[in-house]
């Protein structure tokens, strides 16, 4: 069954997860890895990012403190991508951007594959969280990176500057 994607939350389940995450991680020796990753696969954006707050009133400390602390490698790195998305996927992907044009070269499949799949979905509110975080305009980044027809193909999915 895919799982559900809208906005509502249930209010019950958000803290019925939270208390397991708790009993599966900070308050267990060692971790149990299984009821992360059913959590984390099976739930909305919208729950997990309620399940967030709720676990730091509950617990006082967030998801992410929990996740490295209890985690390691690629597992972390998966759920915390996983978190991250689900509170702002605008600031996540324009992070995602910021770090495939950091530095010498360009991680230019990463590049791609962001510009491209999120034109269409949040682009517009990925543009202003890159300008926010950076102090420049992803089309800016953008144009000091590339170059050609592949520099006018980025910009034009991107669309206008801001």
């Amino acid at each position: 069954m895919p799982r559900y994607e809208g906005r509502e939350v249930d209010r019950e389940m958000v803290v019925k997860d939270a208390k397991a995450l708790y009993k599966a991680g900070e308050k267990k020796w060692g971790t149990d890895e299984k009821t992360f990753i059913c959590i984390f696969s099976e739930r909305s954006a919208a729950h997990l990012a309620a399940v967030d707050s709720a676990y730091h009133d509950m617990y006082g400390n967030s998801l992410k403190k929990v996740i490295k602390k209890e985690t390691s490698g690629l597992f972390l790195h998966a759920l915390k991508t996983i978190l991250l998305c689900s509170a702002n996927p605008a600031e996540y992907f324009a992070q995602v951007l910021h770090k495939a044009m950091k530095g010498m070269g360009t991680n230019d499949t990463a590049l791609i594959r962001v510009i491209v799949t999120r034109t269409e979905i949040d682009m517009h509110y990925i543009k202003a969280e890159y300008l926010k975080k950076y102090r420049k305009t992803l089309n800016e980044a953008v144009h000091s990176e590339t170059s050609g027809h592949y520099r006018a193909f980025l910009l034009a999915l991107l669309g206008p500057n801001q």
